[in-house]
């Protein structure tokens, strides 16, 4: 959702102050079509935190506010240590809402993927075990994320050597509790990256369901062992008609790296009919298990690959007499 900053300067009015008494702001760090993300010190603790609102332009959209606070309620009633936490929220003067996340030192998997190229069948069954448990959960509580691709899932490096995941922007994500009025809205629009959506989500369905987010693993599976993006076309159009009436090409086309069992198992998760897809992520997490059998050494490899940048920060960091001024 959310890409590195372009020229705009848009909530610049932000920058260098103290936002409600607790939180220094500093730079915008991402930007994406509704929203942007700046860089912050949380002053209690002084440690560093990123800060999310909406774009000037989007602040009074009702729906897209309700998104907002949709995602600190996902943060605060899906208990797992792959979701990235939210540490606070409140409102702008424009009475539009913020949230405060923590900042994660990581590497997307999208970033990993442009510097190193494909992945073994081990490396990805791996990192889709994991993701697939934070998915076990987000579904559980009812809601369906409806953005999984890469470029939102993190990856670092535990204290032990171990791999990390994390499953970043909950923006779009469809619960089980909207209201009707919400998902009256929906229908008819595609809510989700359209290169990653589900046949159902490229069709306006509003009523969507684990399983939609599961055909967007099928597609990170399939990128992420060849290199390319199962469907492709000249507009956004064209991409989701091809979603809606061809079924994707298969992945040992594509890869001689790719083994039989390998195809089969994205193949499924690209199944245009959710009933012939994996029926949820906990049976996807069992259909990893052939690959999984060196899964210690296969983490702590890939983890050793990670390229984790510096942390720097455009925050003058807070004297001890600021936090008491303030």
């Amino acid at each position: 959702m959310f890409g590195r900053m372009s020229v705009s300067d848009e909530r610049g009015e932000l920058r260098g102050l103290l936002l409600d008494g607790r939180y220094r702001v500093g730079n915008a760090i991402g930007m994406g079509g509704t929203g942007i993300v700046f860089e912050a010190e949380r002053l209690a603790t002084l440690e560093r935190v990123v800060i999310k609102m909406l774009r000037p332009t989007h602040a009074g959209n009702p729906d897209l506010m309700s998104r907002v606070r949709r995602e600190v309620e996902v943060a605060r009633r899906v208990f797992h240590p792959g979701i990235v936490p939210v540490i606070d929220h409140g409102t702008l003067p424009d009475e539009s809402p913020y949230l405060v996340m923590k900042h994660m030192r990581s590497e997307s998997l999208s970033s990993y993927l442009r510097r190193c190229g494909p992945l073994n069948a081990p490396q990805i069954s791996v990192i889709m075990a994991r993701l697939a448990s934070i998915l076990h959960s987000v579904h559980r509580h009812g809601y369906v994320h409806r953005d999984i691709k890469p470029e939102h899932i993190l990856l670092n490096r535990g204290g032990h050597g171990e791999l990390d995941v994390h499953l970043l922007d909950f923006g779009v994500c469809a619960a089980e509790t909207a209201p009707a009025d919400e998902r009256a809205r929906e229908r008819g629009r595609v809510y989700g990256t359209p290169s990653y959506a589900s046949p159902e989500q490229a069709s306006g369905n509003p009523f969507v369901d684990a399983r939609a987010d599961l055909f967007g693993v099928g597609i990170t599976m399939f990128e992420a062992l060849t290199n390319k993006l199962p469907f492709t076309g000249a507009d956004v159009t064209a991409v989701l008609r091809r979603i809606i009436r061809e079924d994707a090409p298969r992945a040992r086309h594509l890869s001689p790296y790719v083994d039989d069992e390998m195809d089969g198992l994205v193949a499924k998760l690209l199944s245009r009919s959710p009933a012939t897809r994996h029926p949820s992520a906990r049976a996807l997490m069992r259909g990893l298990d052939p690959w999984l059998r060196d899964r210690v050494s296969t983490e702590r490899s890939l983890a050793a690959t990670l390229m984790v940048a510096a942390d720097t920060s455009s925050i003058r960091p807070t004297a001890q007499h600021d936090m008491v001024a303030a």
